[in-house]
C-alpha cells in the first residue's frame, strides 16, 4: 500500500482496504488509477471507501486530505470527488452539504459518471420523502445508463428505483423493477448469491402487496435457498421470517415449527440488523396469534413488533405503516378501540412522506370511523401544518392567547422571474407548480428547525428561534437559505413548468413580538416588530446588492467566525429605518466553498472598502470597490458597487435607499 494511503487507513480497516486495492471494483472505478497522481490514488480509494459503508470512516480521512488538493484534479476528477462529499454528506443527514456537494458534482463530472450522482440525488431525496423527485432522477440515471450500454450501472439504478417503489406501495411498478435487476445480475453476475438473496424477497414482498400470497412463498423459498448457499445469515432469516408470515395464511399449521427455528438462529444476526428481524418476527407471531384468537399474545407481539421497527433502519415507512394498521386492526376487533387510534394515527404520520395515496386514504377512513376528533384533527393538520395545530392545542387554555417578546431570526425568501414565467399557465397549473417549490422552501426551513410564518403570493417568511438560542437560530437562519438555493439550483436543472427561477432571501436577527394574532374566529402565529420589517427590506435589497442571501450585522454576530463565507458590503439604510443596517452576502458555508481566485480577491477588496470607509477614508475606500468591481464583472454582483460607489460620490459611506 502507498505510503499516504497507508496513512489515512485506519490499522482496524487496513485488511479490508487491502482485499480492495488487490481487486478493485472494475465497476467504480480503472485499476489503473491505483498508479496515478497521488491525488488520483487516494481519490481511487474515497470512490471504492464510499461504496463499502464499513469504510466510511477511511471515506471521510481521504476527503479531509482531498479538500485542500482539489487545483491538482481535473475538472471531471473534481466532480467525483463532490460527489463523494455529497455522499458523505448524506449519510450524516447533513442534506444542505449533501445538495450543494451533488450540484458541484453535476456541474464538473464526466458525462459517464454523472448516472452515479443522480443515483446518489435520488436515495437523498428518497431519505427525505421526495418520492416524484427521487424517481426522476433515476430516470435520468437510468435513460444516460441504458443510451450508454451501461447494463451493471443500469442494474443498479434499477435497483434503486424498485426500492423506491416498494417503499411507496406501488407494487406492480417496483416489481418491473426488481425483475430487470434480477434478469442482469443472473445474466451479468450469476455468482452473486446474496445480491440475487436481496432481490428475491424484495420479489416476494411485490407479490404479497399484490396479494398473491402462493407467489409470495415461492419467492421466499427461492431467496432462502439462495441466501443458504451465499452464507448470508441475515438474508436467509428474512426470507424464511417472511416465509412463515405467508404460511399464516396458507398452513398456519407450520408456522410454530418455522418461527422456533429462527428464535435459535438470531443470536447469529448482526447486532445492526437484529432489530429488523425481530421486527419482522414479532409481527408474524402476533399475526398467527390472532389467527388463533390467542389475544393475549398478539397484543404483547404487536407492542414488540412496534417497538423494533422503531430501532430498525432497514424497514421502509410502508411496511411501519402496514404494521401499525395492523395493530390498530387487532385492537379495533378484538378489544373495541383500546389504541387504535394512537396506531393509527402513527400509521398516517409515517404515510406522510410516502406517494402511497389509497394506503393513506384507507387508514383515514378507518381513523375517522374510529374517532372523529381525531380525523378531524389529522384533516386540519394537513391544511395548516402539524406544528400549528400542536400549538393551537397547547395555547388554547391560555387567556386572550397570550404575547411573548422574544429574539429571533427572520427570514425572508421571494422567487424572481416567477409572475413572467406564470403568464403562460392554466390556473391549475400555476397552483400546482408553484406549491411545489414553496413546498420545498418550506421544507428548507423545517429542515433547519425553523417555522413557515406565512407564504404571501410566491413569497416565504420563516422564523427561527422560539424555542432555540440566538445562536442556533441565526446559523439555524442562513443554512436555511442556502439550502433553499441549493434546492432551487436543482429544481431549475429539471426544467419545470415556471422554467428557471430565481430566489433573493433575507435574514435578520433582533426582538418581536410573538403570537397568536387575529380575532376569535381566525387567529394566525406571527411575529410583529421591526425587526420583521427588516428583515422583508433585506430580500427587496438583494436585488440591488446583486446577493442571493443577504444577512444583517445583528445575525453575524450571533454566527460562529468563520462558518460561512461572508461578503462586506458596508451599511445601508433602507427607506424608513432610523439606523442603518450593517450588510453581508452570504457565499456559502466556509467548509464547502468553492472559492477561485478571483472571487477571493474580490472579497478581500470588498472588506477593504467596507474597512477605509467606516475610517473615513473615501479614497480608499472607492479604490478598494473599483478593485472588486473589475472581478466581478457581467456578474450581479457589479450592480450592487455601482450603488456603493455611486454613494462614494455624494460623500456619504451609507448606501441611503429610496425604494423598499
Amino acid at each position: 500500500m502507498h505510503a499516504t494511503l497507508e496513512a489515512l487507513v485506519p490499522p482496524a480497516h487496513r485488511a479490508a482496504v487491502e482485499a480492495l486495492l488487490a481487486h478493485p471494483p472494475p465497476s467504480l472505478i480503472d485499476p489503473a488509477e491505483f498508479a496515478g497522481t497521488e491525488a488520483q490514488q487516494v481519490l481511487a480509494l474515497a470512490t471504492v471507501s464510499a461504496a463499502t459503508p464499513a469504510l466510511t470512516e477511511v471515506l471521510g480521512h481521504c476527503l479531509t486530505w482531498l479538500a485542500t488538493r482539489l487545483p491538482e484534479l481535473a475538472p471531471p476528477e473534481q466532480g467525483r470527488t463532490w460527489h463523494l462529499r455529497g455522499v458523505s454528506a448524506a449519510r450524516e443527514r447533513d442534506f444542505l452539504r449533501a445538495t450543494v456537494a451533488m450540484n458541484h458534482a453535476l456541474t464538473l463530472a464526466a458525462p459517464g459518471y454523472r448516472p452515479r450522482v443522480h443515483d446518489s440525488f435520488g436515495r437523498l431525496l428518497q431519505s427525505q420523502g421526495l418520492v416524484e423527485e427521487a424517481r426522476i432522477e433515476y430516470r435520468t440515471a437510468l435513460a444516460t445508463r441504458e443510451a450508454a450500454g451501461d447494463e451493471e450501472g443500469a442494474a443498479l439504478t434499477f435497483g434503486n428505483l424498485a426500492r423506491l417503489e416498494l417503499e411507496n406501495g406501488n407494487w406492480l411498478a417496483a416489481r418491473e423493477a426488481f425483475q430487470k435487476d434480477h434478469d442482469i445480475v443472473l445474466r451479468k453476475s450469476p455468482g452473486s448469491l446474496r445480491l440475487r438473496a436481496q432481490l428475491l424477497t424484495h420479489l416476494g414482498e411485490c407479490e404479497r402487496g399484490l396479494g398473491n400470497h402462493k407467489g409470495a412463498l415461492s419467492y421466499f423459498e427461492r431467496a432462502r435457498q439462495t441466501a443458504q448457499q451465499a452464507g448470508d445469515v441475515f438474508g436467509h432469516a428474512v426470507a424464511t421470517v417472511e416465509q412463515a408470515r405467508e404460511l399464516v395464511h396458507l398452513r398456519p399449521a407450520a408456522v410454530p415449527g418455522v418461527l422456533a427455528a429462527i428464535d435459535d438462529t438470531l443470536a447469529q444476526v448482526p447486532t445492526a440488523q437484529r432489530p429488523t428481524l425481530l421486527a419482522l418476527l414479532e409481527v408474524t407471531k402476533a399475526e398467527h396469534a390472532v389467527m388463533e384468537k390467542r389475544t393475549l399474545d398478539a397484543e404483547a407481539a404487536f407492542v414488540r413488533a412496534l417497538d423494533a421497527v422503531e430501532r430498525s433502519t432497514l424497514v421502509n415507512p410502508i411496511e411501519h405503516a402496514l404494521i401499525a394498521r395492523a395493530a390498530a386492526r387487532f385492537q379495533t376487533d378484538f378489544f373495541d378501540g383500546g389504541r387504535n387510534v394512537e396506531y393509527l394515527q402513527r400509521a398516517l404520520r409515517l404515510l406522510d412522506g410516502t406517494s402511497a395515496t389509497a394506503l393513506r386514504a384507507d387508514v383515514e377512513n378507518e381513523l375517522r370511523r374510529a374517532s372523529n376528533d381525531a380525523w378531524t384533527l389529522h384533516v386540519v393538520s394537513r391544511f395548516l401544518g402539524r406544528s400549528a395545530v400542536e400549538l393551537a392545542m397547547r395555547e388554547a387554555g391560555q387567556a386572550g392567547f397570550r404575547g411573548q417578546r422574544v429574539e429571533l431570526a427572520v427570514l425572508f425568501a421571494d422567487l424572481r422571474g416567477f409572475t413572467s414565467a406564470a403568464e403562460g399557465l392554466t390556473p391549475v397549473e400555476l397552483v400546482d407548480a408553484l406549491n411545489q417549490v414553496l413546498s420545498r422552501m418550506a421544507a428548507c426551513v423545517e429542515t433547519m428547525g425553523g417555522l413557515v410564518d406565512k407564504f404571501v403570493g410566491d413569497a416565504v417568511m420563516a422564523l427561527f428561534g422560539t424555542e432555540t438560542t440566538p445562536r442556533q437560530a441565526a446559523r439555524a437562519a442562513v443554512r436555511s437559505a442556502l439550502l433553499m438555493h441549493a434546492e432551487l439550483e436543482r429544481l431549475n436543472r429539471h426544467e419545470g413548468k415556471l422554467g428557471e427561477l430565481r430566489l433573493g432571501v433575507g435574514v435578520h436577527f433582533g426582538p418581536a413580538v410573538l403570537g397568536l394574532i387575529g380575532s376569535a374566529q381566525h387567529r394566525s402565529y406571527t411575529a410583529l416588530g421591526g425587526t420583521v420589517n427588516l428583515a422583508s427590506r433585506m430580500e427587496g435589497m438583494t436585488k440591488p446588492l446583486g446577493a442571493s442571501v443577504l444577512i444583517s450585522g445583528e445575525v453575524v454576530q450571533h454566527l460562529d467566525p468563520g462558518d460561512f463565507v461572508l461578503r462586506a458590503l458596508g451599511r445601508y439604510a433602507p427607506k424608513g429605518a432610523a439606523i442603518p443596517l450593517e450588510c453581508f452576502d452570504v457565499m456559502g458555508e466556509a467548509r464547502d466553498a468553492s472559492l477561485t481566485d478571483a472571487l477571493q480577491a474580490e472579497l478581500v477588496a470588498s472588506a477593504d472598502a467596507v474597512k477605509s470607509a467606516d475610517a473615513g477614508d473615501l479614497r480608499a475606500a472607492r479604490t478598494a470597490l473599483q478593485t472588486a468591481q473589475a472581478y466581478a464583472k457581467a456578474t450581479p454582483r457589479e450592480t450592487g458597487y455601482r450603488l456603493r460607489l455611486a454613494a462614494l460620490d455624494t460623500g456619504d459611506p451609507i448606501v441611503r435607499l429610496s425604494e423598499k
